[in-house]
């Protein structure tokens, strides 16, 4: 219905321009003026050249309009694609037009009949009025494309490989990451570049709104702007004067005067420019200030799932280069972008007051150089999006190369991450070189523009001179005055750039700024006592990056205060899964995890994780010290208390052997600590909360015989206090547990304590069993008696006939 009211409108639209055109090309002649001005034409007599222009007008819109109608699937969109042509062509008919009135001002022979300057300003708005018919012609193909867009994936897959050709052989997944970006982005072109505009647009303004805290230094730095662009559109003015002074007047006086208020606009100009650039300076740094602040605060919101889809390299790389790429481009456009427009204002209205024919010919080259700079900002903005995606996956590549660089080393592969990075920069370098080439183009298309149009106005100008129409002096003046506007329009050219390479930053950063996480932490819950019931109800679960696979299958057990439960079975059970359940990093498919009989989702984020804390069997410790470390997420601690903790955990006399002690910082990841002494810090972080539920998922695996045996002493003391859960492979820390869960491939598969579960001869033996025959091999070293009454145990059972578990079902750790 759309395409039709379009060229129902495009029809009518032809139908009176050709009528009024007519209409006042014969001024109330006969149409007989056709044949007459045919067999004598003569470009300074007669307008039948303009008369034309109008059947030129018709056949475009009428080719668009059958074009339309015929296929309108793919019309609106191939409309949309000539939209920069037919722009083209319109502004040549608009200059023609202009050049025509000025060849009529010279002769003065209908250059003021009211009819003639009628029909000139007819063509001019016509011409305006074909380009907003076209655009709306082409305005269906965002609605077209999107409806055919699914369907035709596979195509534009295809069809983006075939745009990154250049760079298909360097490395086979550089390759298939390059071609999903040209993908992406020429699909996004197809779907209409007005989108894209009106989109660009928005952010910049929504970028401008970070500022409104700062209006005041805005309006004082706008000032001073309007200050500096006035005193500098004067100067050319007194320039022509002192000129005329010593030409025409030929007298100091003339000359004189002119001289000093030129010297004082000068000094004014300069002063202001300062001001201007410093207080510009200032408030788009605490633009950057809020954007890295927002952003990263919405980061921390995120759910962990966001975290496993997205590479720490990609987050960090919009937190850092694109946020600094929009500080640094919007602050420095918007500065020149705002004095270019200034200056260029104050300039027109010099050279219209000047000159009004000299300002019509300096207007015919003005949408030529402008039409330019729009065809390359849009292909630059599209260039520096892939350029930024190009690079966060180099710096994926880099960051997980350096941050596991003794992984690297201890498997040589340093030469294939290097080759695996240069494959990202020449991916990069690709698209370098097509910035380069986009860029030589532009300026050479700029160059020979502005380079017409000051031949033109040197000539014209000399011709008014050579009249009387204008004084020399005057025609100085003009000519400063267009230069000085060349200048605005290239820094007005060079700033849409700019805005775009940092709008294409901005979109990035407000995809994550305006994220919504998946499972908001919005509980209100803050009960004054919690007794630590923790209760799995029918709990089925699938992380977010596999969805398709359940990892938890109607999981049910209960965690009791005082009672210490270990959670053991084969690895990829689910036992992890678990742990990220109760510690409401993700939400259950299906069923509840309880604390206290309420959802942990409804308990309040710093509430729920001051009564649950947890220690991994790879503990993360943050470049901080020890008692940062220890005292993390908390305020006011007491050294004492610190120590205490420390304390309990095996932890205090390996610190004070250190040089600082507690304010020893332990360096990125806590790599100036060994793998035990982490673990003992971890176990001091989550004890010095006091909290009711205490997760320990492998957390002595990395201690000696010595520090897990007083650090389980100190768990022991305090388990009557807390509900614990283990998660542990050792067969001594399994055998005390008061009850024992066996997962099996994301179901519970038996429960029960040590001995229950022995005699039942089910996967827990078989587990145990596999672990015994290790342990008399050597793979373990247990106390002799605790060796043999395992080996006693396992043993009495294999006699009895009950251990036909296969190699593969047993071959596991739990």
């Amino acid at each position: 219905m759309g395409i039709k009211v379009a060229v129902s409108c495009t029809l009518l639209y032809i139908v009176v321009d050709v009528a009024v055109t007519t209409v006042l090309y014969t001024h109330g002649s006969d149409l007989s003026i056709f044949g007459e001005d045919t067999q004598h034409f003569n470009i300074l007599l007669s307008v039948l050249d303009l008369w034309g222009m109008v059947l030129l007008r018709a056949c475009l819109l009428l080719g668009a309009s059958i074009g339309v109608l015929w296929n309108r699937e793919d019309g609106p969109q191939r409309v949309w694609k000539l939209s920069t042509l037919i722009f083209l062509i319109c502004l040549t008919i608009i200059t023609y037009a202009l050049a025509k009135l000025l060849m009529m001002t010279e002769v003065d022979a209908l250059a003021h009949q009211p009819w003639f300057l009628s029909l000139f300003f007819w063509t001019c708005t016509s011409s305006i009025g074909v380009m907003m018919l076209w655009r709306l012609l082409g305005k269906e193909s965002n609605s077209v494309t999107n409806r055919r867009s699914s369907s035709s994936s596979s195509v534009g897959g295809d069809r983006g490989k075939g745009d990154c050709e250049d760079t298909e052989n360097l490395v086979e997944t550089a390759e298939t990451e390059e071609a999903g970006c040209c993908d992406k982005e020429a699909r996004s072109n197809d779907n209409g570049g007005q989108e894209k505009e009106s989109n660009s647009g928005a952010t910049l303004g929504r970028l401008l709104t970070y500022c409104s805290n700062d209006a005041g230094l805005l309006f004082i730095a706008f000032l001073f702007l309007l200050i500096s662009a006035v005193c500098e559109a004067f100067i050319p003015y007194y320039t022509g004067k002192a000129i005329d002074g010593i030409v025409v007047h030929q007298s100091m006086e003339y000359f004189t005067k002119p001289l000093v208020k030129l010297s004082a606009l000068a000094v004014a100009s300069s002063i202001a420019m300062g001001v201007r650039g410093g207080v510009f300076t200032l408030t788009f740094a605490r633009l950057s200030l809020r954007l890295r602040n927002l952003l990263f605060r919405s980061l921390m919101k995120q759910e962990i799932g966001f975290f496993d889809a997205n590479h720490t390299g990609d987050i960090t790389s919009r937190l850092t280069a694109d946020t600094t790429q929009v500080s640094d481009l919007i602050s420095q456009n918007v500065n020149i972008l705002l004095r270019s427009v200034i200056k260029g204002a104050g300039y027109f209205i010099f050279m219209f007051g000047m000159s009004w024919k000299l300002t019509l010919v300096t207007i015919m080259g003005f949408p030529f150089i402008c039409i330019i700079s729009k065809v390359y900002g849009n292909y630059y903005k599209k260039l520096t999006k892939e350029v930024q995606t190009g690079l966060a996956n180099a710096n994926k590549v880099a960051e997980e190369t350096i941050s596991a660089m003794r992984t690297v080393r201890s498997f040589a592969n340093e030469e294939r991450e290097a080759d695996s990075y240069y494959a990202r920069l020449i991916v990069i370098f690709q698209l370098n070189k097509k910035q380069a080439l986009a860029y030589a183009c532009y300026m050479w298309s700029s160059c020979i523009s502005e380079l017409a149009l000051q031949v033109a106005i040197l000539y014209y100008g000399g011709h008014l001179v050579v009249t009387g129409q204008m004084s020399g002096g005057t025609l100085i003046s003009f000519v400063i005055y267009e230069l000085e506007l060349g200048e605005c329009l290239e820094s007005i050219a060079s700033v849409y750039t700019g805005l775009m390479q940092g709008v294409g930053a901005a979109e990035k950063v407000f995809e994550y700024l305006d994220r919504k996480p998946k499972h908001p932490l919005e509980g209100k819950e803050e009960p004054d006592k919690c007794t630590g019931i923790v209760e799995f109800k029918d709990v089925t679960f699938a992380y977010p990056t596999r969805p398709e696979t359940d990892v938890l299958q109607g999981v049910t057990f209960t965690l009791r205060p005082g009672e210490v439960t270990a959670l053991v079975g084969p690895s990829g059970s689910g036992k992890s899964s678990c742990v990220g359940l109760l510690e409401n990093f993700y939400p259950p498919k299906q069923g509840h995890v309880l604390l206290d009989g309420k959802p942990v989702d409804t308990y309040q984020h710093a509430y729920l994780h001051s009564r649950v804390a947890l220690v991994g069997q790879e503990p993360v410790l943050f470049a901080r010290t020890i008692e940062e470390n220890i005292t993390y997420g908390l305020t006011d601690v007491a050294m004492e208390t610190v120590v205490q903790t420390a304390t309990k955990a095996n932890a205090h006399d390996f610190i004070t052997t250190l040089h600082k002690g507690y304010n020893t910082d332990v360096g990125e990841k806590g790599i100036q600590l060994s793998g035990g002494q982490k673990q003992r810090v971890a176990i001091a972080r989550a004890l010095i909360r006091n909290p009711r539920v205490l997760i320990l998922d492998e957390a002595t695996s990395a201690l000696d015989a010595e520090s897990e045996h007083i650090v389980q002493q100190a768990l022991s003391s305090i388990s009557h206090q807390h509900t614990v859960l283990v998660i542990a492979h050792r067969l001594s820390t399994v055998e005390k547990a008061d009850n024992i869960i066996v997962l099996d491939r994301g179901c519970v598969a038996e429960q029960g304590t040590h001995g229950q579960l022995m005699a039942s001869g089910g996967l827990y033996f078989k587990l145990v069993q596999r672990q015994v025959l290790g342990m008399e091999t050597g793979s373990e070293v247990l106390h002799p008696d605790e060796q043999s009454g395992w080996r006693a145990e396992a043993r009495g059972r294999q006699h009895r006939g009950d251990s036909s578990a296969s190699e593969s079902e047993c071959d596991v750790r739990y």
